[in-house]
């Protein structure tokens, strides 16, 4: 018995040594959980397993904008409505989830006093562009026919680099004809 107390107290202090050092750790915080919101719940569920080149930069865009669910309609596109705060260069929200293939209409409000921005848009492996002055509205529609990931930002001088980009991701199944020049790929 007098054996087995020190080699125990080891244990457990090299236990608690390792998870005090381990990152993940710290995030049980009562500070931190209770900034687990639904949208961040929303975040956890949706992408669990996003491939290793895009999981930070994906990572990066939901804390500084969000994620939202394109609304649908019954006899329209499905539409989101993104913002740009005052004084910051991020997109809100800066994840869109399209449930579908399909059209998309964007409703863009501009809050901010200081910048004019712009937003450059996928559209069917094309591009539009809408300009977004000061404290402006502007929409755009768009039309996304596979599934897959979309990027979009704004080109105005480096606001992109500075938090200004977006992706929309669209659910579903590639076709079968898109998968004819592809080797199989991994399915999450």
């Amino acid at each position: 018995m007098a054996v087995r107390t020190p080699i125990l107290f080891c244990t457990a202090m090299i236990a608690a040594a390792l998870i005090a050092g381990c990152d993940y750790v710290r995030l049980l915080r009562p500070s931190v959980l209770k900034q687990l919101d639904p949208d961040v719940a929303a975040l956890v569920n949706e992408l669990p397993e996003v491939d290793r080149q895009n999981k930070a930069i994906i990572g990066r865009l939901f804390p500084h904008g969000g994620l939202a669910h394109a609304r649908e309609a019954t006899d329209g596109p499905m539409s989101v409505e993104i913002r740009i705060p005052e004084g910051q260069f991020v997109w809100e929200p800066a994840i869109i989830v399209m449930p579908r293939p399909g059209d998309l209409q964007l409703d863009f409000l501009n809050e901010d006093s200081f910048s004019h921005h712009a937003a450059l848009l996928p559209s069917n492996g094309d591009r539009q562009y809408l300009l977004l002055p000061t404290h402006t509205r502007g929409r755009a529609t768009i039309r996304l026919d596979g599934p897959g990931y979309y990027w979009f930002g704004c080109p105005v001088a480096n606001h992109a680099g500075r938090g200004m980009l977006g992706l929309i991701l669209v659910r579903g199944d590639v076709p079968d004809g898109a998968r004819l020049d592809r080797p199989v790929q991994p399915r999450p």
